[in-house]
């Protein structure tokens, strides 16, 4: 069921920052990631994807511009993975990467009319001490660790990051923990779907295999969400007569008496299929936007 509250904001302590500062960031990540960093604009971020040579993605993340950098947001794990795969040529660049979720607190926004509580216009809204990333009809808020929230954020109720996981989920951001690192391309979990790839940007690690998935038509999965009372165990869909396992589960969050489960099942899927989970039925939730291709 669709996720619809007042305006809440939900600190995010399992949400890691990646900083990259230099006079070489933006040529040294260019040659890492999936976006584009030379067309994003000053005042603009972006969804992006860094990964390994094979083209399994280690990470996706949002990406927006600072100063004399960038910072990349991720889940914790996940930057365990990718902190040590972005240094391992940053030596011979002018390039300085490091694990800056200590220096930053981060709280997602959501809810009706949440974002009229944030300044300005466009995608990236300048706080003092901070910056909110809008992301539809939520954003995300980063500030400097000795800066205090705006009053009109400080005065909202908080809600426990589960809340926040499964708006993710419900709006099919890619999500997911250490385990799932170097399982997918970046596809199957829709990244390029939500722009964090540029298909005409040049070569980056693992570029070959993305560019293949893309573009001739490689890729066979995607990411799908769905929500239902929650139960244990493998997901499944019926088959004529019969139940076998669906894909594979990326992410799940309990929030309102739903849980909602992100999973990587095949492309063709039928949008009537029925699901569920142990004895529970599961509702496929409708894509918040087209797949790439279509």
């Amino acid at each position: 069921m669709p996720i619809e509250i007042t305006p809440t904001l939900v600190p995010l302590s399992n949400l890691g920052v990646i900083r990259a500062v230099g006079p070489d960031t933006q040529s040294y990540l260019q040659g890492q990631l999936t976006c584009n960093l030379v067309k994003l604009a000053p005042d603009a971020w972006t969804w992006g994807g860094h990964c390994d040579p094979k083209g399994k993605l280690i990470t996706a993340f949002r990406l927006t511009r600072i100063e004399d950098g960038v910072l990349m947001l991720m889940p914790k794990g996940q930057l365990n993975q990718d902190l040590p795969a972005l240094n391992k040529y940053a030596v011979f660049n002018k390039v300085e990467i490091s694990d800056a979720s200590a220096d930053y607190k981060v709280y997602g926004l959501l809810g009706q009319n949440a974002l009229a509580l944030l300044p300005g216009e466009g995608s990236v809204r300048a706080l003092e001490g901070g910056v909110a990333l809008i992301d539809g009809e939520r954003a995300v808020v980063v500030m400097a660790a000795d800066a205090s929230l705006p009053e009109a954020l400080a005065a909202l109720p908080q809600e426990a990051e589960a809340l926040w996981i499964a708006s993710e989920i419900e709006a099919g951001r890619p999500w997911f923990d250490e385990a799932l690192c170097l399982e997918f391309v970046p596809q199957m979990l829709n990244l390029d779907a939500i722009g964090g790839i540029q298909y005409d940007k040049g070569c980056y690690i693992g570029q070959e295999t993305v560019a293949r998935m893309h573009f001739r038509g490689g890729n066979k999965r995607a990411m799908y969400a769905l929500c239902g009372a929650p139960a244990e165990g493998d997901l499944q869909m019926q088959l004529g007569e019969n139940w076998r396992r669906a894909g594979t589960l990326v992410a799940e969050a309990d929030w309102g008496g739903q849980r909602y489960i992100a999973v990587v099942m095949s492309k063709e899927l039928e949008p009537d299929t029925a699901f569920r989970r142990g004895e529970e039925v599961q509702t496929l939730l409708p894509r918040p936007y087209p797949l790439f291709e279509q």
